[in-house]
């Protein structure tokens, strides 16, 4: 096998194995759109029981820069996020997004717990705890949520992704310490099918051409056989040399 066909053979062979990598990915997205999501069309992560002596509950920044909506592409499409918390007790329970700076500085000084990290495989939470005060107003009184709810029961949120850096808080609608409630989150992947579509036809796509490749690069060539022309004339044998040549004697010619 010449240079040129096995160097081909490599690139078929990557090609392959990317083309596989795309359909894998793609058919996981299309088997999760179809099977996964909830009657309204939200993926839903674990619930998990959050509890804290706070004043506060917040998450870690949740940094959405790179999540920029476009005509093309509006915030519903790129994700709509859904928060839901459930009060462990009948106290009114306040659920909010707020810039992170914003909310930062309302709760200056104010004791509360950050969730820091939840465990996929079980309810296990872990807080950092910030030592403060009460807060000086309650939050619903504060005018810079992006998406809010509060009162008796569970409260939902719902919110389509902006650019920006959030914090999400859950607070007493009182303002009070004891924060403890069941808190779920969810999200609604607007581009997600078009993702999946792509990833697939994009894999098949490479599939035919590193199969092409491939095909190309182990086939052998034809052998060739030479024709002869038909005006070539047939071989002459040639006389032996040195001696006359014999002719036709008649036994009856010969004398007594």
């Amino acid at each position: 096998m010449s240079a040129g066909k096995v160097i081909m053979a490599i690139i078929g062979a990557i090609l392959g194995l990317v083309a596989a990598a795309l359909v894998t990915a793609g058919t996981v997205l299309l088997w999760a759109h179809a099977t996964q999501r909830t009657a309204d069309g939200f993926y839903e992560a674990r619930t998990v029981s959050l509890s804290t002596d706070t004043y506060a509950l917040i998450t870690g920044p949740i940094d959405l820069v790179a999540a920029r909506p476009t005509e093309w592409f509006p915030s519903s499409q790129l994700a709509t996020v859904r928060f839901e918390a459930d009060p462990s007790d009948v106290s009114p329970v306040f659920i909010g997004i707020g810039p992170e700076d914003d909310v930062a500085s309302y709760l200056d000084g104010v004791e509360l717990a950050e969730v820091s990290r939840t465990s996929p495989f079980s309810r296990e939470v872990t807080y950092r705890t910030v030592e403060g005060d009460a807060p000086a107003e309650p939050p619903g009184e504060q005018d810079f949520w992006v998406a809010s709810a509060e009162g008796e029961g569970t409260q939902t949120v719902t919110w389509d992704l902006e650019s920006g850096e959030w914090t999400g808080v859950i607070m007493n609608v009182d303002g009070s310490a004891g924060v403890s409630a069941d808190f779920n989150a969810g999200a609604r992947v607007g581009i997600l099918l078009p993702v999946s579509i792509g990833l697939v036809l994009g894999g098949l796509v490479l599939g035919v051409l590193a199969v092409i490749m491939l095909v190309l690069a182990i086939r052998r060539p034809r052998a060739t056989v030479a024709v002869p022309s038909p005006t070539a004339t047939a071989p002459v044998q040639e006389r032996p040399t040195g001696g006359t040549t014999p002719t036709d004697h008649d036994p009856a010619d010969t004398e007594p």
